[in-house]
């Protein structure tokens, strides 16, 4: 876990992205969970080269991700009518 945490404290930008990226699939899940991060990942590095270092960045996204979905099922706002 502290390598983890030690990625979104080394790609704070990538982890913000993966946050807000969480936020928008809580607001209106078009599609899975694992199918819009993964869009919206592939859309943050649009134009990019692939590189080498590109799986820490990726890694911290997911993490980011999936943390900001565990809370909102923790504080109950997550609600399927």
């Amino acid at each position: 876990m502290a390598d983890v945490t030690m990625r979104s404290v080394q790609f704070p930008l990538f982890a913000l992205a993966g946050r807000r990226s969480a936020e928008l699939w809580l607001a209106a899940a078009p599609m899975s969970a694992g199918e819009f991060r993964d869009l919206r990942y592939h859309y943050l590095m649009a134009g990019m080269p692939t590189l080498p270092g590109d799986e820490p960045r990726r890694v911290a996204f997911n993490d980011a991700f999936a943390r900001r979905i565990a809370e909102a099922i923790v504080k109950a706002e997550v609600r399927h009518e």
